[in-house]
Order: C-alpha cells, then structure tokens, then sequence
C-alpha cells in the first residue's frame, strides 16, 4: 500500500461526519445556554465561545472527545473577581436533560470540567479575558480567542488543510507526541495546526522534520526580519525546544515551547519509518503501546510485566508530572536487576498511570562502588563486599540474581518509602 492509499483510508476513519459535529454542536449550545443564564442573573460581564479543534473543526474521531469553551470576562475584572465569578456559576451548575458531573481544576487560573456521563464528552471551560490584542494578555490562556481566529481564517482560505491537520494530530496522537503537557512534552494542537498551515500537508511536514538535524525556525508571520533578529529579541528561556514556532498572534510565544527533543526525536523515527514502510499501523492509537510491547515479549519469549502507580496529586498535568517523575525511579531500580528492552509509560487523565516492561533477568547484579583513588570509601565498600573487582577506576561486586518481580515490588516499597512520601505516591502494584 502506498503513502497516498493509507492516507485517504485514514482519514475516513478519524474524520467526524457532519451528524457528528452536529451532535457536539447541540451539547456545546446547552452548556452555553445555561452559563449565559447565570451569567445574566448574577450580572456578570462576560461572553462565551467555543474554542479549540471543534470551533476549527480539526477534531479527530475518539472514544472520548474533550471541547474547549472559553468565557472571556471583562478585562476591568481581577483574577480574584474571576475566581470568585466562576464559582458563582458553576456552584450546583445543571445541563437540562443530562447527568452532568462538574470539576474545578487548579492551574495559573483555575477552570471547570463539566461531564456529559451520558455521552462521554468532557467539557472544559476556561476563564479568559475579552481583550482587544494580543498584548493586554495576563494569563496564556488569554491568546485563544486570536488563536481560534487566526488558524480559521488560514484554514478557510485553503479548505484541504483541515483534512492534512486531521492526518497530522491522528500520527502524533498514535506516536505519544500530541500534547505540550509536561508528562507528554510534544505537540499542542495549535502547534500542530500552524505546522500544517506552514508546510501545507502531512506528507510534506514529516518529510522536512524527520530529516532535520539542527533547530527547526518558523515564523509564519513574519514577525522578525531574519532568524538573528529572532534570537535576539526572544527570551532565551523559550529558545531551548528542538522547534521554535513563532506564535503568528503574539510575537514574543514560542508555541513549540513544550517540545522535548527526546519526543521529537520519537516523532522524527516515527516519520522515517512511515515514508519508508507506510502502513495503517502507524496511526492506530486503538492499539496501545502496551499491546506492541506484550507482542514483543512473547516473540522473544521474556517477562512482560505491568505496574500500577497512583499519586494523591490533582489530576492532570500535575498528576501526570509526578506519576512520570516516580516511573523513572522505578525503572532505574529495575534495571539494577533486570535488562530492560523496552518500556511505556501510559497516563490519560486521573490519579492512576501504568508502567509496561519488556525484561529478561540479569545473571548478575554490578554494584558500583567508590573510584580507586578514594582509599577509605575503598575499604569501606571491601569490607561490604568481599568479593571485588576494579574496572575503569572504578571498584565493583558483582552478586547473582535471583529476584522475582513481586520480590522486588517489596524491596522497592519498603527501601523508597519516604521518597514516595515526598512524591505523593499513594500506591504502586504489580497487575
């Protein structure tokens, strides 16, 4: 199968029918019918708008659908003003018709999660400020009135772009690379839409990033003459991203801010494979990581093995951080005992993440020790192990393993507590 032949077949498969988009339409227009009602009895100067991919219609089929509301308060307002307003109308707050569940979510402004059980859609309601431009901005959430803006006017301009964003955010979402939160580190729906506009398709965006070495600079706008005008005028602390994605709305964002070279590095492999051997496969997000490692396990014929970690955190991006945090400490203990040959760690949202392996147990376990040159530390570590070798400057033991997983578990829990206690993890099991 060919590159084009996988392409159109994707894309029937992620893109939402018109009854689709209907449906989200008439829930979006409910929530906002009853945020308008207590905003007109409680007098509160502010407007709402849906935002984000179903306002650009750049949504891809999922089991679950998140959609971004944004209600802009009057900027004469303070951020205690809006704190307080927006408790005011999401206190007891009902969708006619539905069973609806509301969450305050803490950030730099808190927002609300409104859940349509019925239906599985999450909506998230995200206080703003109705500015004029750009600059007035207090909070980053601020810009996504212009964002919502100014990609609809490109997209209108050159409709097929909506079909290549569709191909782009179903790749990334498939490789682990869509989301600028800090447990993801990759690309942020917009970032991927303004690549889009910027390379004008799918095909053309893997091609050029997949085969880039050095840092990638993009200014659609046109906001800086050349690229020494750029890194002169752009804090040094938004240049440090493998992509520097000039926001065409606000000159001083770097919207690739969030990427992470090892996730580009990811996305980078991920592209070389599909222009070499393209196939379906490389946009089955239905099939898990988890699902390919467990394949590999039993072809090698290894331990595959699942924890479970869950952090007393608030859900989301907090959350995630330190599940991700805690999964690289684990993973380092477990190499100490085992040759990791592959790994996943898996976070959506809520409390609770997993962590696969693929492992094959060492016949040995290396305990570093002190270099040779530190006399007393030496002496210190022979008379713990007795039996030692030196290598690189280094002296070292080598003890046999026999450990089994569950016996690890145990060790670990009992030998890390207090650094569980520090990272808030409330638990973690072997399933």
């Amino acid at each position: 199968m060919n590159i084009s032949d996988v392409l159109k077949k994707e894309l029937e498969k992620i893109k939402l029918s018109d009854e689709e988009y209907k449906n989200l339409d008439h829930l979006s227009s409910l929530i906002i019918d009853s945020i308008n009602k207590k905003l007109k009895r409680k007098k509160i100067d502010a407007k709402i708008f849906v935002g984000g991919s179903l306002a650009k219609r750049t949504l891809i089929k999922k089991p679950r659908y998140d959609v971004d509301l944004f209600l802009r308060f009057n900027k004469k307002y303070s951020e205690d003003e809006i704190r307080n307003y927006c408790r005011k109308i999401f206190f007891l707050f009902r969708v006619p018709g539905y069973s609806t569940k509301v969450k305050r979510v803490h950030g730099s402004r808190d927002y609300y999660r409104v859940y349509i059980k019925k239906h599985g859609i999450i909506f998230e309601i995200v206080p703003t400020l109705n500015i004029s431009k750009p600059e007035e901005a207090r909070n980053i959430t601020d810009l996504s009135y212009f964002h919502v803006s100014y990609v609809t006017k490109e997209l209108d301009k050159n409709k097929k772009l909506r079909d290549e964003i569709l191909l782009a955010k179903s790749f990334c979402y498939s490789q682990g690379c869509y989301g600028a939160e800090s447990y993801i580190n990759g690309f942020s729906g917009y970032a991927i839409e303004l690549l889009i506009i910027y390379f004008n398709s799918f095909k053309k965006l893997i091609e050029e990033l997949s085969k880039t070495e050095n840092k990638v600079v993009i200014d659609l706008s046109k906001h800086y003459k050349t690229k020494d005008d750029l890194i002169k005028e752009m804090n040094p602390s938004k240049m440090k991203s493998p992509i520097i994605l000039i926001d065409p709305t606000f000159k001083k964002r770097n919207v690739a801010g969030a990427l992470s070279y090892e996730t580009f590095n990811g996305f980078k492999i991920a592209g070389k494979g599909f222009l070499t051997h393209p196939g379906e496969h490389f946009f089955d997000y239905n099939k898990s990581k988890s699902d390919e490692l467990k394949e590999i396990a039993n072809r090698l014929e290894v331990i595959y093995s699942v924890f479970e970690a869950k952090t007393k955190k608030q859900e989301g991006d907090i959350a995630g951080s330190k599940l991700l945090k805690f999964s690289k400490v684990l993973t380092r203990e477990i190499s100490d005992y085992y040759n990791i040959i592959g790994h996943n760690f898996e976070y959506e949202y809520g409390k609770t993440a997993k962590i696969y392996y693929v492992l094959q147990k060492k016949k040995e376990r290396i305990i570093e020790g002190p270099k040779i040159h530190m006399k007393h530390a030496v002496e210190s570590f022979k008379k713990k192990h007795p039996i030692w070798y030196t290598e690189d400057g280094v002296i070292k033991s080598a003890k046999p393993t026999d450990i089994t997983l569950k016996e690890f578990l145990k060790g670990f829990k009992k030998s890390h507590k207090k650094l569980m206690r520090e990272m808030s993890i409330k638990r973690i099991k072997l399933i």
